[in-house]
């Protein structure tokens, strides 16, 4: 019998061990630090996360309603582009997202996994070189420091984010809320119990106290009361070479990219689906390296696509972000890509173009290039590069 490691028992490392005890027969060393804290931050997701729920647990409404769950009916959209007006980034009828709570998720999963007789619980810290199984994931959150294994994203704007959880006593919204504020964009992430508010900046142009007192505004409007408050720092990032034929990187310990179109834990069950083609169909890890990067690329061209827009905000955060925006849409739209293939096909009929890319179908680029108020600009490009 083959055998796989997986580390880390956040959110991917849980989703990674059911996808593996799903797809193969391998045995499952399952290694992990108790003592390390799981992130607290409630967590949306796009279409393919509940499906891979489904399709790896046999989740049901049940299991829903027991990790505080809310379906994710879309994205509600309010302040971006220059006329700052609201819109719904809505989902097809039938399908959602969902909104959960990472701590419960996490223990929820693993009490539900651990007793399997392939998985074999591992306690303590193992350097990758001790490991002697056939393949390892390693799902161990963010790198303690950026060397040359890893690169820098450069057109995102936000670094920092303060969140805020509040209670209450049933959800009182079923869309992820994403406002455009004066320092960055802050999200809402409706759970059955508590609402997470968190406003994501750039620490060059705000303090962490001018944060907390611009959220404020938010709050009063949702008519919300924080009981915990707390703040972190991050980078965007992903690796140069996130795959070889035994060793893959997975959730945090691969790629962070901020949360605004909620692409990580859908993107992780990609690297999973890529990982089994490696493993168990020999497909070559230089292949699944070029897709990895060509598809964080269109991710990070998405949401460069919301700073491109600008806001209802004129300040030097703004000038900055709407300036990473250009230069990442200058750069993608300057030559033929995926991404710049589906935003041609938007404007010219009849031209090809894949079914989707990243993660969102022509349907959904569409409703976000009307909504951010970004059509004429956008054409522009398509007149002036005849691929």
């Amino acid at each position: 019998m083959r055998k796989i490691t997986i580390i880390g028992r956040g959110t991917v490392g849980c989703a990674s061990v059911a996808h593996f005890l799903k797809w193969t027969d391998w045995a499952i060393d399952w290694v992990y630090d108790p003592n390390i804290e799981p992130a607290a931050v409630g967590e949306g997701t796009n279409l393919s996360f509940p499906s891979a729920l489904d399709e790896n647990l046999g989740f049901d409404s049940d299991d829903m309603l027991a990790l505080n769950c809310t379906y994710k009916l879309g994205i509600t959209k309010q302040n971006w582009g220059t006329s700052g007006s609201q819109f719904n980034h809505t989902f097809p009828i039938g399908r959602s997202g969902i909104h959960f709570n990472a701590v419960i998720f996490q223990e929820y999963v693993f009490n539900k996994l651990k007793n399997d007789r392939r998985i074999n619980l591992i306690e303590k810290n193992i350097a990758i070189e001790d490991i002697s199984s056939d393949y390892i994931m390693v799902c161990t959150g963010s790198p303690k420091s950026f060397d040359d294994e890893y690169r820098l994203v450069e057109h995102i704007p936000v670094n920092a984010c303060v969140v805020s959880q509040c209670s209450w006593d049933y959800p009182r919204f079923n869309h992820t809320l994403t406002y455009a504020m004066p320092g960055g964009w802050v999200f809402g992430i409706p759970l059955q119990n508590r609402c997470a508010i968190g406003y994501l900046y750039n620490d060059t142009f705000s303090t962490e106290d001018q944060i907390k007192e611009e959220v404020k505004d938010v709050l009063k409007e949702l008519n919300l009361v924080p009981n915990v408050q707390r703040s972190l720092k991050f980078n965007n990032y992903y690796r140069k070479n996130n795959f070889s034929d035994r060793i893959v990187y997975n959730g945090n310990a691969s790629f962070f990219l901020e949360p605004l179109e909620a692409t990580s834990t859908g993107f992780a069950q990609t690297i999973n689906r890529m990982s089994m083609d490696i493993f168990k169909f020999n497909k070559d890890p230089e292949e699944a390296n070029e897709t990895y990067i060509q598809s964080l690329g269109d991710i990070e061209s998405m949401i460069s696509l919301h700073y491109f827009a600008g806001s209802a905000f004129k300040n030097d955060f703004w000038d900055y972000a709407q300036s990473l925006g250009r230069k990442k849409i200058n750069e993608v739209m300057s030559h033929k890509n995926n991404f710049s293939d589906m935003i041609k096909s938007i404007y010219i009929p009849n031209t090809d173009s894949l079914g989707e890319v990243g993660t969102w179908p022509k349907r959904s680029f569409k409703a976000n290039i009307e909504g951010l108020g970004i059509k004429d600009k956008l054409k522009q490009y398509v007149d002036a590069y005849n691929y």
